[in-house]
């Protein structure tokens, strides 16, 4: 038999990832119940603790804190645990993290543009959304814009060196 592979939507229910719709890839080792899933996020996400890259998931249940008698249902409850609290002095995006600490609020506001732009949750910051616009009408990709300008704090000058640098 091989690895049982699933993928499933998950409703953001975390203060800032709320109204969103995140789709989730499941992957059921043969070994499972006594490893882990393997689960990533496969719609973007701004959190300390999911890579904005990769989906990853930085959660002790899904390593070494695994136990056999542990369900998806265990998962996917501390993956909303996660949602709703994040650990930002165990990230997994630095970046990430760091926002989180050193400025809340534009935490907030990033992650709420992502929630909007890549889960479809309603529209948040215009201040944000029209600096996306406005680099992307100089020909940039809107994806490569908006992980510039949330990696530089939205900063358009720095945001656009590192456009041009890649």
């Amino acid at each position: 038999m091989s690895e049982a592979e699933e993928k499933g939507n998950e409703a953001g229910r975390g203060r800032v990832e709320k109204r969103g719709r995140y789709q989730l890839e499941i992957k059921i080792p043969e070994t499972y119940p006594f490893n882990p899933p393997k689960v990533r996020f496969i719609t973007k996400i701004w959190h300390p603790n999911i890579s904005s890259v990769t989906g990853a998931i930085c959660l002790d249940i899904l390593k070494d804190q695994w136990a056999a008698a542990m369900t998806l249902r265990t998962v996917l409850l501390s993956l909303q645990a996660l949602l709703a609290a994040a650990e930002p002095d165990d990230p997994q995006d630095a970046v990430v993290a760091n926002q989180y600490k050193q400025n809340p609020e534009m935490f907030k506001q990033t992650a709420r543009l992502w929630a909007h732009v890549y889960a479809g949750a309603p529209v948040s910051s215009p201040e944000y959304t029209k600096k996306i616009e406005n680099l992307c009408a100089m020909g940039f990709d809107r994806n490569a814009v908006i992980v510039a300008l949330s990696s530089k704090s939205w900063d358009v000058e720095t945001a656009t060196e590192l456009l041009l640098s890649n």
